[in-house]
């Protein structure tokens, strides 16, 4: 995954080499994920030039994609569908497999579902069956990732082992009481940028009680573009479901 900066603001951008194009294409997608389909002839730094002067349609894009009021169609779990993981989009494959819950695994590709053959498709309580078995396996990598993400700020705010829990939050992606930190496992769902800009929001409630100066100034130490980030979460958040 290379990088494009415009100023402060980082666009991830991946190139797919296709040997029959002539053309350079871009596409960018929610998780503010730049896709590249450049011909097999052109260089890096070619590629480069096209997205220097494709600067304000990037910006454009970045900052005024359209705000979703309802967050997407609720799936049923099928092959081919895609899973939200860490800012990206993974097919889902589901096989019928002798276990007597559904379980989900993840190869770094692909979603595989594993479900009993009596959990049919269209049956209510099967989806149900199988959502518990998507949200259980997000809320294991939540928990495991994100305290993980929290201990490379924690050091630069002179803090250690700050305790961070991961459930279900209503109406808020964190929270800070009492020394501990809460966060929705729904990050999980987001870009590591996103994480990282929550998890330094309330990190910073360890050293600041409300949303001073001083505070929103700590947060750009760590995260200076911490205002772009904040936009995208309050554009995408209702994106982030399963």
């Amino acid at each position: 995954m290379r990088t494009f900066h415009i100023g402060q603001t980082v666009i991830p951008y991946e190139i797919d080499w296709v040997a029959d194009r002539e053309t350079l294409d871009l596409s960018l997608d929610h998780s503010l994920e730049l896709t590249v389909r450049a011909p097999m002839t052109m260089t890096i730094d070619e590629v480069e030039d096209v997205l220097e002067s494709r600067r304000e349609w990037l910006l454009e894009k970045l900052y005024h994609l359209k705000e979703q009021s309802e967050p997407p169609y609720p799936r049923e779990y099928l092959s081919g569908e895609k899973l939200p993981y860490r800012g990206r989009q993974y097919r889902l494959d589901v096989i019928e497999a002798d276990v007597p819950e559904p379980q989900l695994s993840f190869d770094g590709n692909e979603f595989t579902l594993r479900t009993h053959r009596f959990d049919a498709p269209s049956d209510h309580v099967s989806i149900r069956r199988k959502r518990q078995a998507i949200v259980d396996w997000y809320l294991q990598r939540a928990d495991a990732d994100l305290p993980e993400r929290s201990e490379r700020y924690e050091a630069k705010l002179g803090l250690s082992s700050v305790p961070i829990e991961v459930g279900e939050l209503e109406g808020s992606w964190g929270e800070y009481l009492d020394g501990t930190i809460r966060l929705n496992w729904r990050l999980i769902l987001a870009p590591v940028r996103i994480q990282d800009y929550v998890i330094v929001h309330e990190l910073a409630h360890n050293v600041h009680d409300d949303h001073s100066d001083a505070f929103w100034n700590t947060v750009g130490t760590l995260t200076p573009d911490y205002k772009d980030r904040r936009e995208w979460l309050r554009v995408n958040g209702n994106s982030l479901v399963v």
